[in-house]
């Protein structure tokens, strides 16, 4: 390791920030600023512990840990629909740039022990509708499955400190392409069947006693904010963010 990475100033920090966004994929410095500070816009994230399920090659959870978050820690199943070598590229950058916050473990959500310490804010991005690949796909009308899928979303409270904030991304289930019998050419592989619209999954959490926070639709690169609302997303990746805050039990939330 050599002197380059240690120190903490900006500088070193914008340096460290530009090789991991080169490492996990992103075209440029720019795009990854962009899509990090959407998601955890205004969430406090010096001395957080940061929990991501799914944290595929760690790009979430680096700008986490370098954003002085006290601790951070990524899980992602390598099989089953996982790409292959995306914890061992989260590790090898992990090393490179010293970071000694920072974990990840190759293991399922249901494999994962109940923490001493919760987590301040969790992170789901594109993961929610893999929890349960069946039941998702008719929650919206099925009692059984929507209850199934509470009880999962209640069940990651014991992770969360009261008051904590979990970061729900993903694709809607409704999109102009599909509407039409045709692939989207910015989404072409999204099984949109397999996804629920954001409403339902506020039905969803306000049921498992969390509040909504906040609900936006994404960004899109390169059009940035202007892509952040329903007509824009529909016409292209139909993505969204949700924010969720956890209540303490027995408790509903005001808004959502």
């Amino acid at each position: 390791m050599t002197d380059r990475w240690k120190g903490w100033d900006v500088v070193n920090n914008q340096e460290k920030l530009a090789f991991v966004a080169k490492k996990v994929g992103y075209s440029s410095l720019k795009r990854y600023v962009l899509r990090s500070n959407f998601i955890f816009d205004g969430l406090k994230l010096e001395g957080a512990r940061v929990l991501e399920i799914g944290c595929g090659n760690g790009a979430f959870c680096m700008w986490a840990a370098l954003h002085g978050a006290e601790y951070v820690f990524g899980i992602e199943p390598e099989g089953n629909g996982s790409t292959g070598g995306t914890l061992r590229l989260f590790r090898e950058v992990v090393e490179k740039l010293n970071l000694t916050n920072i974990e990840a473990k190759g293991i399922f959500l249901q494999e994962l022990g109940i923490s001493t310490k919760p987590f301040d804010i969790i992170v789901m991005y594109n993961v929610i509708n893999h929890l349960d690949e069946d039941k998702v796909q008719i929650l919206h009308k099925d009692q059984d499955a929507a209850e199934k899928y509470i009880l999962l979303v209640r069940d990651l409270k014991k992770f969360l400190k009261p008051g904590g904030i979990i970061i729900v991304a993903d694709c809607a289930r409704r999109n102009f392409w599909n509407d039409i019998g045709l692939k989207s050419p910015l989404a072409p592989t999204i099984e949109w069947h397999k996804h629920q619209s954001p409403q339902q999954w506020i039905k969803i959490f306000k049921k498992a006693e969390y509040r909504l926070y906040d609900f936006r639709w994404s960004i899109l690169n390169p059009i940035g904010s202007f892509a952040s609302n329903w007509l824009v997303q529909y016409l292209t990746v139909s993505h969204f963010v949700l924010r969720f805050q956890s209540l303490e039990d027995g408790k509903t939330g005001a808004n959502g």
